[in-house]
């Protein structure tokens, strides 16, 4: 006996209920995006995987343990594992620096080999805005009231929060990452395994450590916005007194570092207690030195990206009903006509279900069950009626009648 084929673990089939919810999300978030003029902008799924490296840090998880990375011929590849970079090696391959500021945004499927869990795929999409070519902190607070639009458009600023945290420039955290591997170092071996190779390449890392041991270690730490300057802590003032007067609710985390180094000064993120260990549901911050690492001009840039899949977790289905017109026919003429008639319907714009076979019943339960409010009748009655009508019912309402062909359209 041959053994049943399975899907992927952590890739997960969508069946149409999840799609329409995932629509629906998607769909109302993009509405206020749009609402601040972003424009939408597309990367290919498939990148170099030099781009993550010299992006995400070679100490990441991500590049670490995370990449599906294979070769292809002379081509080392990798399935994007977040959008930030790609964007910006869009930026530069484009030759897109004289056309700033720019403002865009994104969505797609991206890959991480992680352990799944609830609101966690392998294969999971992003919602992400790019800010390219300012350092003017209104840019930073405007896609942070985009982000707290969409969590009020989607009904769950109730159930989450924004943590902000300021990680300076490059000099104040490699001051800082000395300071840091001082009072580490003593009791290194008290570390777990993999804050421990963090404490070599990028301590800060230590910080994202999901481990009760290391958590209880860092709780005496020294923080970074200890060793920042006057410059740093203004930018920091300004921003959270912008946040204030736009009545957009914070609180200061100064253990949140974001896992990517590509990250400068201001960071954030919105987290939930609703999604148990993974509560992240939309991050970002600053990442002015990004663009200029990876060869093109010296182009500051601000960005976050949501995951939807967390997004739906927190957002009830949707309750719209689309008026959906189901046709009933009996009859191989009579089902010849009516296959004809949904067919002039859906070219007039409406949204007709017509099932293939069965008996009258049959056919009005599964028109029932996809939710249609308006049922038409086209059988050999109707076939053979000089007056050429069709049969309706509206199905709230329970109210029969009998209309023209002619002017169906006009009625419906």
């Amino acid at each position: 006996m041959s053994k049943t084929l399975q899907r992927v673990r952590g890739f997960p089939d969508r069946l149409p209920e999840y799609c329409i919810h995932f629509d629906d999300i998607l769909s109302q978030s993009i509405e206020v995006i749009k609402s601040f003029c972003f424009e939408r902008i597309e990367s290919p799924i498939l990148e170099n995987s030099d781009l993550f490296v010299k992006t995400l840090g070679e100490g990441s998880d991500v590049v670490n343990k995370e990449m599906y990375s294979f070769q292809k011929g002379e081509e080392n590849l990798t399935l994007r594992p977040e959008g930030t970079a790609s964007i910006a090696r869009l930026f530069i391959t484009e030759k897109l620096h004289k056309q700033i500021p720019l403002k865009f945004f994104y969505y797609g499927p991206m890959f991480r080999h992680e352990r799944p869990q609830k609101g966690r795929f392998r294969q999971f999409y992003q919602l992400g805005v790019e800010v390219l070519g300012t350092d003017d902190e209104k840019a930073t607070v405007e896609i942070l009231s985009m982000a707290w639009l969409i969590m009020k458009k989607l009904k769950i600023q109730n159930k989450i929060s924004l943590e902000i945290n300021s990680i300076g420039n490059l000099s104040e955290r490699e001051t800082y990452k000395n300071q840091l591997r001082e009072f580490l170092k003593p009791i290194l071996q008290k570390l777990s395994p993999d804050s421990q190779r963090r404490f070599q390449k990028n301590p800060l890392r230590i910080w994202d450590s999901k481990e009760e041991s290391d958590q209880e270690i860092m709780k005496k730490a020294p923080l970074l916005i200890e060793n920042l300057k006057k410059e740093s802590l203004t930018k920091y003032e300004n921003l959270k007194n912008h946040l204030s007067e736009l009545k957009i609710p914070f609180t200061e985390n100064f253990k949140l570092v974001r896992g990517l180094d590509y990250y400068n000064d201001f960071v954030f993120e919105f987290t939930s207690p609703h999604l148990g260990s993974q509560s992240g549901v939309l991050a970002g911050g600053r990442y002015d030195s990004l663009i200029k690492i990876l060869g093109g001009a010296d182009t500051p840039a601000v960005g976050w990206g949501a995951g939807l899949e967390r997004l739906i977790l927190l957002c009830e289905s949707s309750k719209k009903q689309e008026k959906v017109i189901g046709i009933v026919s009996t009859g191989s003429e009579a089902q010849k006509k009516a296959f004809q008639i949904a067919y002039q319907l859906r070219e007039d714009g409406h949204k007709v279900y017509y099932h293939f076979s069965g008996n009258v019943s049959k056919q009005m339960k599964r028109i029932s069950q996809k939710n249609c409010s308006i049922a038409l009748f086209y059988g050999e009655k109707e076939l053979s009626n000089q007056e050429n009508t069709i049969g309706l019912k509206n199905l709230k309402t329970q109210e029969q009648s009998n209309i023209p062909l002619s002017k169906l359209n006009q009625f419906l």
